[in-house]
């Protein structure tokens, strides 16, 4: 499923760029990805929401970089040193002024999440967007991958995997939502988070969905979904959920010409008691009879 719903960085930046972006052969722990340095040339155009997390530093180039993320424009210039981040699951409009010459990390969501369950002590966390951000520690974390790929000596895959780690340890440190106040105050889903989960309730309302599919949908454990979920539209996902259903279900209704049973499959229920059963608990009434009534 995840597969299906994001794409894979590289392919995603190919399509972008027109050229596909240098990436290593081997592919390192929890699916993550590398590339060398590279020019990125200027490119303009939506990103779409990606299965790694995309982690870019800065080597060389000027101009700017424009970005429109989640309904908030980011503009900032394309300064040597800085580190511009597109975390999984994200999309926006993107748009880079000059060639860059940089590295890039895509970094596999398992393995951020494994470096989180030793220091997030069972929180929740999501990774930040940023656009050419200053971090010291983090650009010299990406030239030390950078060089290493370049030049590879004894152990260079030994090496690229503990530096992942450092760098995922940064990453949560200083770029995720445990290392921001605000949003850690908010504890919540980000509203394109509700958003993608809520449009793929509505796209596969006929289905079975479970808790894990839509953990999938933000790429979280069911546990840190579920309270993410709660805390940011007020309702468990499965009542959320259902109560859509019902919502749904109520419009279909007002169509005389439709069986009450298609219209239970139609919204998820495989039985028609089941259907009618969750129904007179939140409207009050069966289906007959709101049918009748309307």
């Amino acid at each position: 499923m995840r597969n299906r719903l994001l794409t894979a960085a590289s392919d995603e930046l190919s399509r972008l760029v027109g050229v596909a972006p240098p990436v290593i052969p081997h592919v390192l722990r929890g699916g993550t990805r590398l590339t060398g340095r590279w020019t990125n040339q200027p490119y303009e155009g939506y990103v779409a929401p990606m299965n790694e997390h995309v982690i870019a530093a800065t080597f060389e180039g000027d101009g700017f970089a424009h970005a429109r993320i989640d309904g908030k424009r980011i503009a900032a210039p394309s300064t040597p040193g800085s580190i511009t981040m597109a975390p999984r699951g994200h999309d926006g409009d993107w748009r880079i002024t000059g060639p860059l010459v940089v590295t890039n990390v895509y970094l596999g969501h398992d393995r951020l999440l494994d470096c989180g369950d030793q220091i997030a002590e069972g929180r929740a966390f999501e990774l930040l967007d940023r656009v050419n951000y200053s971090d010291t520690k983090l650009f010299t974390i990406m030239r030390l991958i950078a060089d290493e790929i370049d030049n590879p000596e004894h152990h260079s895959l030994v090496f690229l995997e503990h530096a992942l780690d450092i760098l995922c340890l940064q990453l949560i440190r200083q770029h995720s939502t445990l290392g921001d106040p605000v949003r850690l105050m908010q504890r919540g889903l980000a509203r394109w988070q509700v958003n993608r989960v809520t449009a793929f309730m509505r796209e596969n309302m006929g289905s079975d969905i479970s808790l894990q599919d839509l953990a999938n949908v933000v790429g979280m454990s069911r546990f840190h979904f579920c309270s993410a979920f709660h805390a940011a539209t007020g309702s468990p996902p499965h009542e959320y959920l259902t109560r859509l259903r019902i919502r749904c279900a109520c419009q279909l209704l007002n169509d005389h010409r439709l069986p009450i049973q298609a219209i239970a499959l139609a919204v998820g229920y495989s039985t028609p008691s089941a259907f009618s059963a969750t129904f007179h608990r939140i409207v009050g009434v069966t289906p007959r009879q709101y049918r009748k009534d309307s």
